[in-house]
């Protein structure tokens, strides 16, 4: 039971995202948010998730758990007051800011209570896999009737909902959880640090001078490098898999909401086909891990992911729906049977082996696809093409984007098997 409450945050986040990615092209509409604009809404609450968690991480050690879980839980509430209310782009990217670091701590407090719960793994793991598959679903209704600010609204009971299910939970432990092999906090500093500055970098690239983004850019690489510690192969895999999902999450409501004019519910619906697979091929390979090598599990993952993101490259303004829901279905099913495989291959059995390079990735990996969307959107409007031609060329060369991510999961999933293989 104390499992169950200490997945309830997670799954708060999980929807969040989801259905928050449908609403942006009607949060761009409303404000009149640059396309720059509306990727920070989105990228201002994953790195207000990812930046100070492993900084949380450390005080949860050192102080009140309970007292920090609930302040966690009152500042989701007043980032979503702050949004709710917004009627300019900055306000609302520092309302999501807000409630994003205040899901941080939330998570970081309750992360601790799954240790040791791989043989339940798959109960525990119900309600965050409802949200992440039908949280489209749930951002459509809200878009179909262009109630961006009701569901931000909606953040508040949400909050109380995360915070009550952690505090209550964390009331039946006899001490306070502390995270094993925790970040130092001045290694937490310099990875919130190194975080912000790369993923400003790339979302500003299109927008500030070329050669400030890339100081700001190798400046974070740095600071990142010295405050995280050595991964393994799963985390890595992970951090890879959730930088390609959160590009496509932001990415495709756009194109279908923008190029080819579909409302937000049919837009959530159709983004069903990335995540009801990619939840569905997660359990079956969890269940398939025992009895087929993680390795090859994820090897084959890898390749329907990367086979149909290349194919969406291609993708235009009249690219018929079959082949669009076709791929989107591949892609999912890829990343889910991927990150399954990477969970398995995870020795680490603490969540935060798995879930801080997860939150990494995610906003890195939405980073750089916004900034290749951005890029591609005005090359082509330069060339003489049209709002719709240039976003859907704008969504193309971000696909190549994903598809290096998955490159690069598929290259930390080989090269340390050729190496235990290598003869000595």
């Amino acid at each position: 039971m104390r499992r169950l409450a200490a997945s309830v945050p997670l799954a708060a986040v999980l929807l969040n995202v989801t259905a928050l990615a449908v609403l942006v092209p009607d949060i761009r509409l409303a404000l009149g948010s640059s396309s720059s604009g509306g990727q920070w809404v989105l990228n201002a609450y994953l790195l207000g998730l990812a930046a100070p968690l492993p900084l949380f991480a450390a005080l949860a050690g050192r102080t009140s758990v309970r007292a920090l879980a609930a302040g966690g839980a009152l500042t989701m509430a007043v980032g979503a007051v702050v949004g709710a209310r917004a009627h300019s782009t900055a306000v609302l990217v520092a309302g999501e800011a807000l409630q994003g670091a205040g899901a941080a701590a939330v998570l970081a407090c309750v992360a601790p209570m799954l240790a040791g719960a791989r043989r339940g793994i798959l109960a525990i793991a119900v309600l965050p896999a409802v949200a992440l598959a039908l949280g489209p679903f749930v951002g459509g209704v809200f878009a179909e009737q262009n109630w961006w600010r009701v569901f931000l609204w909606a953040g508040v009971p949400l909050a109380a909902v995360a915070g009550l299910a952690a505090v209550t939970g964390l009331a039946t432990l006899a001490s306070a959880p502390a995270p094993r092999r925790a970040t130092a906090p001045a290694g937490a500093l310099a990875f919130a640090a190194g975080l912000t500055a790369a993923t400003i970098a790339l979302v500003q690239s299109h927008v500030w001078s070329s050669g400030w983004c890339l100081l700001l850019l190798l400046a974070g690489a740095l600071l990142l490098r010295g405050g995280l510690r050595p991964q393994a192969r799963g985390a890595a895999v992970a951090w890879a898999l959730a930088g390609c999902l959160a590009g496509l999450l932001f990415l495709i409501p756009q194109y279908f909401q923008l190029a080819r004019n579909l409302s937000g519910l049919r837009s959530g619906t159709l983004l069903l086909a990335v995540t009801l697979t990619a939840v569905t091929a997660w359990t079956l390979s969890r269940w398939l891990a025992g009895r087929v090598p993680a390795v090859a599990l994820s090897a084959a993952g890898l390749a329907c992911a990367g086979i149909a993101l290349a194919a969406l490259f291609t993708i235009a303004p009249d690219t018929r729906y079959a082949l669009l829901i076709g791929l989107l279905g591949l892609v999912g099913t890829g990343l889910g049977a991927a990150a399954g495989a990477a969970a398995a291959m995870e020795a680490d059995e603490s969540p935060l082996g798995l879930l801080a390079p997860a939150l990494t990735g995610a906003t890195l990996g939405l980073a750089a696809a916004g900034a290749a969307f951005q890029s591609g959107q005005a090359d082509d409007r330069a060339g003489g093409g049209s709002f719709e031609q240039a976003l859907a060329a704008g969504v193309g060369w971000a696909a190549l984007v994903m598809l290096a991510l998955v490159v690069i999961a598929a290259a930390v999933v080989w090269l340390p098997r050729r190496r235990a293989g290598a003869p000595a």
